[in-house]
């Protein structure tokens, strides 16, 4: 799998295609088979065709995608801040969440402009990340 090939799928897809392709993006990482920053291109990518689903993803896969980001966060690049930021909220990871919101406190060599995305991430998400579709369901 390839940032090409995730491109070039379908805005839509069902959610047990988008749980496949989770899962396989999951294990080429874990096996070195695709580097970091294409990992997070394609789960940035699959993240956006998942929100069109209006589903939270399996919670065995979305703890794998969490426990993985968590593992990979770190404050040095805006482009990466910003892609794991979008990944995080729209999956409604909580382990990755918590760790975002520790690195604020850690702020001492933290560029300002990421320092303002994260602030600005937990600002729109509140206390309520394990559910991005929650304000949705209010509405109902």
């Amino acid at each position: 799998m390839d940032t090409k090939e995730i491109e070039n799928l379908p805005d839509r897809l069902p959610a047990g295609i988008l749980l496949a392709l989770f899962q396989n993006a999951l294990d080429q990482f874990r096996k070195e088979e695709i580097e970091r920053d294409v990992f997070l291109i394609i789960l940035g990518q699959l993240t956006d065709r998942q929100v069109m689903t209006y589903e939270l993803v399996r919670s065995d896969i979305r703890n794998d995608i969490d426990r993985t980001l968590s593992g990979l966060w770190n404050t040095d690049s805006y482009d990466e801040v910003d892609l794991i930021l979008s990944i995080v909220v729209n999956l409604g990871l909580e382990i990755c969440f918590e760790k975002i919101k520790e690195s604020l406190d850690q702020n001492k060599d933290i560029d300002q402009s990421i320092l303002n995305e994260i602030q600005e991430a937990i600002d729109e998400v509140g206390e309520n990340i394990s559910n991005p579709y929650d304000s949705l369901e209010k509405n109902k």
